[in-house]
This record gives C-alpha cells, structure tokens and sequence, in this order.
C-alpha cells in the first residue's frame, strides 16, 4: 500500500513511503507482528526509528498508519511524531453514531 501512495487515493497530500531498506524493515516488522498479534521492542524500534527518518530526513509532517495492527505499536497520545491512525478515523466516526 505504501508503495502504490495508498492506491493513488490520496491527491491532497503528498506520500512520502519509507525508502529502502526501511520498506522492507517494516514490512517484515509488520507481518511479523500482524501474524502473533503483539508487537516486540525490536519491531517497536524498527518503527520509530523508520518513522523519525521519515519526518527529520524526508521532510514528512505526519505518519500515517494505514495497517489496523500498527495500533499494537502506536497511540496518536504517545507517539513521538505527529501520528494519523487511518483505522481509528471510522472507528472513531462508527462510535459517535453509536451513541447519538
């Protein structure tokens, strides 16, 4: 997905995907995690770490997590960087009719 720009989606933003090797870091960090359903402190690393390349080498202002299990390793409370959590965007939205 990162490297199709979120499927050539997204048209009021600019994309900025990891470069190599990152993309490929964070996609076996991500299976990985993805698959037992928990994230460790090396798969937690190899995200920050791509993350903060990505905002102070990249020029991104903000990282997007467009994987739902990426909330195993992230929360927009205690991320070090600007965070957008595309899956609690309608999640979010679902409650708040939920409860209307």
């Amino acid at each position: 997905m990162m490297e199709t720009r979120f499927y050539g989606r997204i048209t009021s933003a600019e994309i900025v995907p990891p470069r190599e090797p990152d993309l490929d870091d964070v996609h076996q960090a991500y299976i990985s995690m993805a698959a037992s359903g928990f994230v460790t402190e090396d798969q937690r690393s190899i995200f920050n770490a791509v993350c903060h390349r990505l905002v102070e080498d990249q020029g991104a202002e903000a990282i997007m997590l467009g994987g739902t299990d990426l909330a195993l390793a992230f929360n927009e409370q205690t991320a070090e960087f600007p965070l957008v959590d595309c899956a609690g965007i309608p999640a979010d939205a679902i409650a708040k009719l939920a409860i209307v």
